[in-house]
């Protein structure tokens, strides 16, 4: 988003930043009214609707439900996880009457859910919720929300409307794509995978097609499956940011580490910032390739982005370590265990094969006496 319009005086920016903060903690908390009052629900229809040919009794049973679409969609988007899942807020602008934000909704086991909210100011200064795009999902959510509903009655108009090519195929092909939508809505997975199986090079290779197997895939879990979808994500729309955070995922299981680092910029990219998340992601895969040198960087530009996530303080104890910066790593320790609670003894330290080095080091010695 390109802001051209005069900055925001800082007290208005204060007060939207302190209305979203609000909106953000309320999900938090496991309550999803503050979110809704926010969205603007003529607005959102609209673009869902925009372009796409989307059955009247389709339309009628939203409308009556409207939000409990959206609240349904919007909590089934995120990553599996053992814990909690919990927003914050890394990002906040705003210029004239339109704003941006980006949240970082965090899962257990390190995975992360980005989404940058397109914001507005409305008559008495009241912040509303234009769309969002959702990049471990890879797309803007009123896109998602239309797309979903055309497959829910998927018309031979719609599914042709729906493809990019839509004059180079016939009725029989248009009838393949229709099922298709069908065994996704339905999430038949095998009978999706046999109507997908069954395409030509072309359907293959449009880009909702691509994306329904791409998402079928990730969710049954087939290896060899995701493998051949990835290398077909990646040859059509890898250069795009909104594929990049679910390819970060893959390239992190299939020990592509340095495709990793570089799907990770791509994501950086597309939400406008480094946070200390992404970069200690990418830590992890520098380590893992044994560059210790990038990965120490990484470290600090976690550091620089985001001091307060503890992710970053971990990632610098880890990345100083392999690289023998024994005093970098203590002060690291230091702070993990001053301002996250955290205890580095000796024996903790000793539980951690990538750790047990520095419990013997003179400058942790000393630096763990000196705590006594």
């Amino acid at each position: 988003m390109v802001f051209l319009s005069p900055a925001v005086p800082a007290q208005e920016r204060d007060e939207f930043r302190s209305q979203f903060d609000a909106i953000i903690d309320g999900l938090n908390r496991d309550s999803f009214d503050r979110f809704l009052r926010a969205i603007d629900m003529k607005d959102m229809t609209t673009r869902i609707y925009d372009r796409r040919l989307i059955e009247p009794t389709v339309k009628t049973a939203v409308n009556e439900d409207f939000p409990n679409l959206i609240q349904s969609m919007f909590t089934s988007s995120f990553p599996t996880s053992k814990k909690e899942i919990l927003g914050t807020v890394v990002d906040f602008r705003f210029s004239g009457s339109e704003g941006r934000a980006v949240v970082r909704y965090a899962a257990s086991g390190y995975r992360f859910a980005y989404h940058v909210y397109e914001l507005r100011a409305n008559a008495g200064d009241k912040l509303s919720i234009v769309d969002w795009v959702d990049y471990y999902q890879g797309g803007r959510f009123t896109d998602e929300a239309g797309d979903a509903l055309v497959r829910m009655l998927p018309s031979k108009a719609a599914t042709r409307n729906a493809l990019t090519d839509r004059a180079a195929f016939g009725d029989t092909e248009i009838f393949q794509v229709g099922e298709l939508f069908k065994a996704a809505r339905d999430n038949k997975a095998e009978r999706f995978f046999q109507i997908h199986d069954g395409l030509d090079d072309t359907l293959l290779n449009e880009e909702v097609v691509v994306r329904l197997n791409w998402h079928m895939v990730l969710m049954v879990r087939d290896a060899a499956r995701i493998g051949r979808a990835a290398r077909q994500v990646e040859s059509l729309f890898g250069e795009d940011p909104l594929y990049s955070q679910r390819l970060v995922e893959y390239y992190i299981s299939s020990k592509q580490f340095a495709k990793a680092i570089a799907s990770l910029e791509r994501l950086q990219q597309g939400l406008g910032l480094a946070d200390g998340a992404t970069e200690s992601l990418k830590v992890s895969a520098a380590m893992a390739l044994g560059n210790n040198e990038d990965a120490t960087q990484y470290a600090q530009q976690a550091i620089d982005a985001e001091s307060s996530l503890d992710l970053a303080w971990w990632s610098a104890l880890r990345a100083r370590t392999a690289a023998g910066d024994y005093a970098g790593a203590t002060e690291a320790a230091g702070r993990l265990e001053d301002d996250f609670g955290e205890t580095l003894s000796p024996q903790q330290l000793g539980k951690d094969p990538f750790l047990r080095v520095l419990s013997g080091q003179q400058e942790y010695l000393d630096w763990r006496a000196s705590r006594q």
